[in-house]
C-alpha cells in the first residue's frame, strides 16, 4: 500500500477546481447582435456578496467571416484581448482558474469589423464558491 501525497498533476491541479461542499459548477450564457464597426458587451456578471467565482473557460462564437476582437475584463482590468474569426475558446485547462472576488464584474465585449451585423453567443464556465 502506498503512503504519502497524491500525484502532483492529478492530486493538486485537477482537484483545485472541482466543486466541493461550498461550491458549485458555474455555467452561464448570453446573446447579442453586434452591428458593423461596433463593440458590444455581450456578457456581464457581477459576483454576488459572499461568493467567489473561479473562471475556467469562455466560449465565443459569431457568424461573420471577418476578423473580430474580444476583451474579457475583470472590472476595468483586461484579462484577455485577442482577435478571432467565427469562434474562440479561452480555456485555462490544467492551469487552474482566474478568480473573481465578490462584487467584481466579469465582462466579455466583442468588436465586429465585418460589413454585416453578426449574432454573437458567449458561454462562460467556472466554479462559484460560497465564502464560509
Amino acid at each position: 500500500m502506498a503512503h504519502g501525497r497524491r500525484d502532483y498533476t492529478w492530486g493538486v491541479l485537477q482537484d483545485s477546481i472541482l466543486p466541493g461542499r461550498y461550491s458549485a459548477n458555474f455555467n452561464d450564457f448570453a446573446y447579442a447582435a453586434v452591428v458593423t464597426g461596433a463593440t458590444e458587451t455581450v456578457y456581464q456578471y457581477t459576483v454576488p456578496p459572499g461568493y467567489k467565482l473561479f473562471l475556467t473557460a469562455v466560449y465565443i462564437t459569431i457568424d461573420v467571416a471577418s476578423l473580430c476582437s474580444v476583451v474579457i475584463k475583470k472590472d476595468l482590468e483586461n484579462v484577455l484581448y485577442t482577435f478571432f474569426t467565427f469562434n474562440y475558446i479561452f480555456s485555462l485547462g490544467s492551469y487552474g482558474s482566474f478568480p473573481y472576488s465578490e462584487g467584481e464584474v466579469l465582462k466579455v465585449a466583442v468588436s465586429n469589423t465585418d460589413e454585416n451585423a453578426g449574432d454573437c453567443y458567449v458561454e462562460v464556465f467556472g466554479v462559484l464558491e460560497e465564502l464560509v
